[in-house]
């Protein structure tokens, strides 16, 4: 071992984060500057991380991304204790996700026009996305833009670690007839068989 102590890759982070604290919590007086500099750093810590900012806030995410999840835990874990910030480790559930319009690629996504089909199956949780407007062609659009929709019901976190099979489909003419339940539906779908793989 040697005489001298050297930082981790997480301190390294947080030593810097601290330095510039007082600019990131004015991130809006020059916010490109700003979060380009953030995006930087957590690059330098891990590649493939992003964030998310506001003030009083800081969250960091795997942006999906399975191998990265310990990285977040371990960045987060090793966050030190800030007066105006509090570190949220991947992204988190929103209150009324239900009632959120999300704008993304040129489309209008509104869950209340989107339904689900769910089904467990040896004790593992299934999911199919029915999108009014979906087409093979932008597949990838509604893809993406499911995955931001089911962050803010369940959580960054249990949508990669506790759903096993997620696939996407145009919504067909009788969702009610077919046993397709509202979007609004999930959470309440999803925690009940969250909370009863726990107690079985």
């Amino acid at each position: 071992m040697g005489i001298f102590s050297t930082e981790s890759r997480e301190q390294e982070f947080w030593n810097w984060f601290s330095t510039n604290e007082k600019a990131i919590f004015t991130f809006e007086n020059d916010q490109e500057k700003v979060l380009d500099t953030i995006s930087d750093n957590l690059s330098k810590y891990r590649e493939g991380l992003v964030f998310e900012i506001s003030q009083i806030s800081d969250g960091i995410s795997a942006d999906g991304i399975s191998e990265l999840f310990p990285d977040v835990e371990a960045l987060s874990q090793a966050a030190p204790n800030f007066d105006r910030w509090v570190i949220i480790p991947f992204r988190p559930r929103m209150n009324d996700y239900a009632k959120f319009n999300l704008e993304y690629s040129g489309k209008d996504l509104d869950p209340s026009k989107i339904w689900i089909y769910s089904r467990i199956e040896e004790g593992y949780f299934d999911l199919i996305v029915y999108h009014p407007e979906y087409s093979e062609e932008e597949r990838e659009i509604f893809v993406s833009a499911s995955y931001i929709l089911l962050d803010m019901a369940l959580g960054e976190f249990y949508v990669v670690r506790g759903i096993r099979y997620i696939d996407h489909q145009r919504v067909p003419e009788n969702p009610i007839e077919i046993g397709l339940k509202p979007f609004s539906e999930l959470r309440a779908i999803f925690d009940a068989y969250k909370n009863g793989r726990k107690n079985g």
